[in-house]
């Protein structure tokens, strides 16, 4: 008897849709979904085949379709599930069947989309009144990032019902799994925090403030989305700190130093500070001094400056303009980050401006980066200053002026 899903998924395709979906859902070498393959129908398309036929459906003709070779036909497959599923209510047994099938061709469901679209709708609303201790499984071991992802994204179906443990704890889960987080998985996490926080935004609030600086930029990115940027702000600021530096932070300095240096000459900016510029001895002298701090990301060191009060030698005198006054002042010295995060400057400002009134620095005249960074802040440019090597720096300041 001919398999009524597969035979109209065939004759629905459009030749014309094959590349891009392709391209859409990473076939590529090396991309995810390598080497899947595409008839070229549409998500809605595949939806309505599903609704007409999917009671003419064996489960010999589901096992077909979910090991189709082509994309849009395993797809099929797990929505005519999810409508037989639904459809058993009345009958645990053949719910009970459903789930079975499903688990027991987790290889077949091998993109997000696949995913996506049947696991809360089955898994987690087959385990809402069971041990839910299956997701947690696929969430740590499964074998794939797909399932992986089911053991994620199944808790959709207890965030809908304003049950939210599992889903900050399997959170955790994916947090705690060695090594970097897939892309894909980053982003399931991400938007299931977030469909949690929709229902109880000071618990997401919470989860992220007390885990911040470990969770990947693009989960971030994603479980904020529906959050103010005020609140998402805050977030961001709570978790940095500035501390004194030590002589045992001063590996990563050098690993910071290297980084502006390099960062330096991609931008323009080749001749500011020579290659071994600051040394150890240098770096050394600065911690000595208790003039050199770091900024901290959580336990992360990812930025470092000097910051030192009183007369500065280089400053005294002064080309092609003048000093707005000649009342007490600090100087900002080498400040230099990781570039894992952005408006460092402005973090050092304020953490100065509550110790100091009156802030003056010096960049390069090629340093374009900072000199916009600087008159961001509100420094005034004063004039040209030459460093102990002789060098010009274009000299600002920042604060009130003390005489008239």
């Amino acid at each position: 008897m001919e398999n009524i899903l597969k035979a109209r998924m065939m004759q629905a395709g459009d030749p014309s849709l094959v590349e891009g979906l392709s391209r859409f859902f990473k076939t590529g070498k090396g991309q995810y979904g390598e080497g899947d393959r595409f008839l070229g129908i549409k998500v809605p398309v595949t939806r309505a085949i599903v609704k007409e036929c999917w009671k003419e459906v064996s489960s010999g003709d589901l096992e077909e379709c979910i090991t189709s070779e082509y994309h849009e036909i395993r797809l099929a497959a797990l929505l005519c599930l999810v409508r037989i599923f639904k459809g058993s209510r009345k009958d645990p047994s053949r719910q009970k069947e459903c789930i079975d099938f499903y688990l027991s061709h987790t290889a077949h469901i091998n993109n997000w989309d696949l995913v996506d679209l049947s696991c809360y709708e089955l898994l987690g609303a087959w385990l809402v009144d069971k041990d839910r201790s299956l997701l947690f499984d696929l969430a740590r071991d499964g074998k794939t990032i797909w399932e992986q992802r089911i053991g994620i994204v199944s808790t959709l179906a207890f965030i809908r019902r304003g049950e939210l443990e599992e889903c900050f704890e399997i959170s955790d889960i994916m947090l705690a799994a060695k090594g970097r987080m897939h892309d894909l998985l980053q982003k399931a996490t991400g938007w299931m925090l977030r469909e949690a926080g929709k229902r109880d935004q000071a618990r997401l609030v919470g989860y992220l403030r007390q885990r911040w600086n470990g969770i990947p930029a693009t989960m971030r990115r994603y479980a904020c989305e529906k959050l103010s940027v005020e609140t998402v702000e805050s977030l961001r600021q709570e978790s940095i700190t500035i501390r004194k530096s030590k002589p045992e932070d001063l590996p990563r300095l050098m690993e910071i130093f290297a980084h502006a240096r390099s960062f330096m000459v991609s931008t323009g900016n080749p001749d500011q500070w020579a290659e071994d510029y600051p040394g150890r001895e240098l770096l050394l002298k600065d911690i000595g001094s208790s003039d050199s701090y770091v900024v901290q990301a959580g336990s992360a060191v990812v930025a470092t400056f000097v910051l030192r009060a009183g007369d500065d030698p280089t400053y005294r005198v002064i080309y092609d303009g003048e000093w707005p006054d000649d009342g007490p002042y600090a100087t900002i010295h080498r400040i230099a980050s990781d570039g894992s995060r952005k408006g460092i400057l402005h973090l050092v400002m304020k953490f100065a401006l509550e110790r100091f009134s009156s802030i003056r620095i010096d960049t390069h005249r090629d340093n374009r980066v900072m000199r916009a960074a600087i008159l961001r802040e509100g420094f005034r440019y004063c004039g040209i200053i030459r460093c102990w090597n002789g060098t010009e720096r274009l000299a600002y300041q920042y604060g009130p002026v003390t005489h008239e």
